[in-house]
Formats: C-alpha cells, sequence, structure tokens
C-alpha cells in the first residue's frame, strides 16, 4: 500500500514538472512568435506518454510550429506533431475573400451572439483560416483575426482573388450612399456604400458608372460618390490638414463598441478610418496603434503636440499594475482632440484645456501617450493601405 502511494506521488510530481516545462516552452515561442493573439493563431497544447509528446491544437505561423518539435526534442523527448497547421486544408484551397456588404462583421466567436470585435468594409480583402458551420475565421488587412459570417463575404482561390485584386476598381468616397439597379437614384437600391467601399469598374453610364459588387451583382453608382481606385491610392497624402478634414467627416457618427464604419465608431476605429481614407492602415485597437509612429513629449501646455497625432489614453501604471491603454484621439491643436468616446456617445470634439467650455477633465487626467504619424515610416510600424490590401 505504501509504495502504491509512493509511487503515485512520484508520478505526480513528473507530470507536475512536465506541465511546468511544456508551459514553459510553449509560451516561450508563443511570445516569440504570437505576442499578439488579436492578429495571429496560436493555441497548443503538450501530452506525454513516457518520453514521447504528442504537440495538438492549431496555428498560422508556420515557423513557430517548428520551433516547438525542435524545443521538445531538445529537451529530451521524442514528437510527434499533430498540430493543424492554418489555413485549413479543409478549406479547399478557397483561403481568400473580399467583403461584399457595405460592412461585416466580426465577431470573438462563430456565434451572432458572440462580441462584436471589428468590422471591414466592402471590397476589403481577407485570408480565410478556417471554417465552423456558416462561420469562418478571417483576417483583415490589418491582420486582425476574428470570426465572420460567410454570407458577409465571397470566399475565392487564389486565383479568383488574384483576378479581382488586380481588376480595374473604384472607390466609394460619398460618405453614405447607395448602389442602385440602374442608372437613376429612383431605381431600386441594391446595398448601401460607406466611405471606403470597393468596387469593380465596368463603365461610364452618363452621370453614374456601372460598377460590380465583390459577389458579382451590376449595380450603379453616382460617378461623383466615387473615385478610380489607383488613382485614390496615388492621390493619398498624410498632413495634418488631411486628417482634420477626414475626422469632421465622422463628427457626429454614433459610438459603437467594435466599430469601424461611419454607421458607428468605437474610439480605435475612428482613428483607424481616419487614416485609412488618408492611405495609411492603422492597427486595429488603441493598444495596438501606441505601437506604430514616432513618440511626442506631453507637458502641460501640450506644446509638443501638432495636428494630427493621436492620443492616447487610459489608466496609469501603479506598483502593482501595469499601464493600460483604454482610448485614443486626434489631436487638432489649441488643446483641442476629436475622438469616438463612450460619455459622448458619438464622434465630438473636445478639449484639453480648463479654460475652454468643452474642457474634459477626465480625459486630461487620463491622458498618457501621443505619437506622430505623418513623417514616420515603415520602421516606426507605418504601413500604407496599398502595401496591405492588394499589394498594389
Amino acid at each position: 500500500m505504501v509504495f502504491g502511494v509512493v509511487w503515485l506521488f512520484i508520478a505526480g510530481c513528473a507530470m507536475t514538472r512536465f506541465a511546468y516545462q511544456s508551459k514553459y516552452i510553449i509560451e516561450e515561442v508563443r511570445q516569440q512568435y504570437a505576442p499578439d493573439l488579436r492578429t495571429a493563431v496560436f493555441r497548443i497544447h503538450a501530452e506525454k506518454k513516457g518520453q514521447q509528446v504528442t504537440l495538438t491544437g492549431e496555428t498560422d505561423i508556420a515557423g513557430a510550429r517548428r520551433v516547438l518539435e525542435d524545443r521538445f526534442r531538445r529537451a529530451g523527448y521524442e514528437v510527434t506533431d499533430a498540430i493543424r497547421l492554418l489555413p485549413d486544408t479543409a478549406l479547399h484551397g478557397k483561403t481568400y475573400g473580399v467583403v461584399r456588404l457595405s460592412v461585416a462583421n466580426l465577431r470573438s466567436k462563430p456565434s451572432v451572439s458572440a462580441g462584436l470585435e471589428t468590422q471591414a468594409l466592402m471590397g476589403m480583402p481577407l485570408r480565410v483560416l478556417k471554417r465552423e458551420g456558416h462561420w469562418y475565421l478571417v483576417k483583415t488587412p490589418e491582420r486582425y483575426t476574428r470570426w465572420m459570417n460567410g454570407g458577409a463575404f465571397v470566399l475565392m482561390t487564389r486565383d479568383q482573388f488574384d483576378s479581382w485584386a488586380h481588376s480595374k476598381k473604384v472607390i466609394f468616397t460619398g460618405g453614405l450612399g447607395y448602389a442602385y439597379s440602374g442608372p437613376d437614384v429612383h431605381s431600386t437600391p441594391v446595398t448601401d456604400l460607406l466611405t471606403g467601399g470597393i468596387m469593380q469598374f465596368v463603365n461610364r453610364d452618363g452621370d453614374f458608372t456601372k460598377v460590380r459588387l465583390p459577389d458579382g451583382t451590376p449595380a450603379f453608382v453616382p460617378s461623383e460618390s466615387i473615385r478610380p481606385y489607383d488613382q485614390w491610392l496615388r492621390s493619398r497624402e498624410l498632413t495634418a490638414e488631411n486628417i482634420e478634414r477626414a475626422a469632421y467627416s465622422y463628427l457626429g457618427v454614433p459610438y459603437l463598441w467594435g466599430g469601424t464604419s461611419g454607421k458607428g465608431l468605437d474610439c480605435s476605429g475612428f482613428t483607424k478610418n481616419v487614416f485609412l481614407q488618408n492611405g495609411i492602415m492603422l492597427p486595429r485597437d488603441a493598444s495596438q496603434q501606441i505601437a506604430v509612429g514616432i513618440e511626442v513629449p506631453i507637458d502641460d501646455k501640450l506644446s509638443k503636440l501638432r495636428k494630427g497625432d493621436l492620443l492616447f489614453f487610459g489608466r496609469r501604471a501603479t506598483g502593482d499594475k501595469k499601464e493600460r491603454i483604454t482610448h485614443v484621439g486626434i489631436y487638432l491643436g489649441n488643446g483641442q482632440f476629436i475622438h469616438a468616446g463612450s460619455d459622448r456617445a458619438q464622434v465630438a470634439v473636445e478639449s484639453l484645456f480648463p479654460d475652454d467650455p468643452a474642457f474634459a477633465e477626465r480625459r486630461r487626467q487620463s491622458l498618457l501617450h501621443a505619437r506622430r504619424i505623418i513623417g514616420a515610416g515603415p520602421d516606426k510600424g507605418v504601413r500604407t493601405v496599398a502595401e496591405t490590401m492588394y499589394d498594389e
């Protein structure tokens, strides 16, 4: 009886040691290859029988899987790799997609009741990773990885996607609008449109342009509300005035957690869209956006700030808690900034100066950092729309 208890104790200790060791190895590799799980898939487990370790789970980073195998082998184990590498082979090569709605919702789980995490505009490309029922795990141009209903986008092979990517396209610049069944605003609407939506060009028809939506549906759009996509790309100029103009175009738009369109915006969805209009693809969340651009010092008079700088707000670090970024806005000059805040429930202009009637005391107290995107390049994490959408 005593022998049995001792054996179980020894075996239990061995399992505990392996549990700690495997957790350490997996976490170390994750930190190296997938430090931000909003932009990568990395769910790995290790099971041990004797000296045989079986790795299970899934990831979309092939290099991480190879390193994991090597690390466990160097630790003295024989390794069986049962990790599923995404995109899943069950997709049969259809690992690309293009959003077909004016705005498509991406959720935290494959369910309509799951939380709204972000959105993608019509014509935006997707990398499709796997399927679960009617839902697909997809990666957006800013690399955000979440679940989208299959009805919201067109599933494509690489050849089909390349054909779409290299076709002649137009971009909608008219704020809120419609595509119609005929060259007449009194004809039946086919879909609503939002600034940033992309469609295929067919031909010009008087005051209208005939387009083809990403799912192939023909439609007509007032020519004054669109621009050729390649021309639009070349015309992007990141200036303080252009950032301000784009920011004001969203003034009054309702606050929506997870929103990144003219129908509703959260704080980082607002800044992302403003810079998208100016040819820059910012990361999705405020806590990611703070990692790009150039740090700008903040003094009491905000003397170092310039119009167009990103302002970051949150909780200051304390002895037992790390600093936490919870909000972002755009500086307009003279102490004023524009942002999408849940407290105002819309995009609004407020001030960081106490003598201004629009003073937002809460924001001034929680102002932590400022970053400048204007003048910052790829070495500062700033990526353009051209290099992230279709690699044109």
